[in-house]
């Protein structure tokens, strides 16, 4: 803007003090093109002569013209408004944990923002913030209630999550991955079974990659959960067997607890940060 106002201060005073030579005949042409080309450029910046008048007093009393002043009041406010936004964004829950210590100590279904780099992605979770602390979010849930779901599910299925955020359901691989990737995470699985006893594990490492790591499970100081290699020690998302079962290793097994051939009454998988 300062840079126009000069250049056209400039030019209209070489204009007004001096007498431009007399062109030759084989170049008059090209001189008044550029004269041309000049006028119009001014014209494009806001040239005028009360323009000019208005930049000379400015300078002549030191004060900045009001205008020039609104239009940087004006800046200064949108660019308040882009990091208010910025910092509402950056401030988004990311997981269940981040609701907690906002506050937010209700469990049930809440919004979270898992996926770095897309502020306004939004997906419903389940946080439960009544067992050991809270701030869980849950991503597998298995009961006894009369809705059942098959887990006998594709591939896509599992990547995607499917089931009842309320009841039974698989939260989803892919998120499960996000949600595994904002910082060093723990799992807790909590186990009952028709007896009315109750066990929980808590791992204190949890990760699951991405599909290009065909989803590999990284887990501290535990080992199972479905990423299977040679048999298996646990299959919560087996058949929903009602505890004793003739069968070997499909119901809802933890078999260090009750065995390969009883499926217990309701699980739960869950995931928070560990710090």
């Amino acid at each position: 803007m300062k840079f126009l106002v000069v250049l056209a201060v400039g030019v209209a005073v070489a204009q007004a003090s001096t007498t431009p030579p007399p062109a030759e005949e084989n170049s008059s042409s090209g001189l008044m093109g550029d004269r041309s080309l000049l006028s119009n450029l001014l014209i494009v910046a806001g040239y005028s002569d009360t323009c000019v008048a208005a930049a000379l007093d400015s300078c002549r009393t030191g004060q900045e013209d009001s205008r020039h002043a609104s239009l940087v009041e004006e800046a200064r406010e949108v660019v308040q408004q882009v990091s208010a936004a910025v910092n509402k964004w950056e401030s988004r829950p990311r997981h269940c944990k981040d609701l907690l210590d906002s506050g937010d100590s209700g469990s049930g279904l809440r919004q979270v923002y898992p996926y770095p780099g897309r502020p306004h992605h939004r997906v419903p979770v389940f946080c439960d913030h009544t067992v050991d602390g809270g701030g869980w979010t849950v991503f597998q849930r298995r009961t006894s209630d009369a809705v059942r779901q098959d887990f006998y599910r594709t591939w896509v299925e599992y990547q995607l999550g499917f089931g009842d955020l309320e009841g039974e359901f698989w939260l989803g691989l892919d998120l499960l991955h996000q949600l595994t990737s904002t910082t060093l995470q723990q799992l807790r699985i909590d186990l009952d079974d028709y007896e009315g006893e109750h066990r929980w594990a808590k791992y204190g490492f949890f990760h699951v990659g991405a599909p290009e790591t065909k989803i590999r499970l990284s887990a501290g100081r535990y080992r199972g959960a479905y990423w299977y290699n040679d048999c298996h020690h646990s299959n919560l998302n087996g058949y929903q067997y009602e505890g004793n079962h003739t069968s070997t290793g499909d119901g809802i097994n933890w078999n260090h607890w009750k065995g390969h051939h009883y499926s217990l009454k309701r699980t739960s998988m869950m995931t928070r940060p560990a710090f």
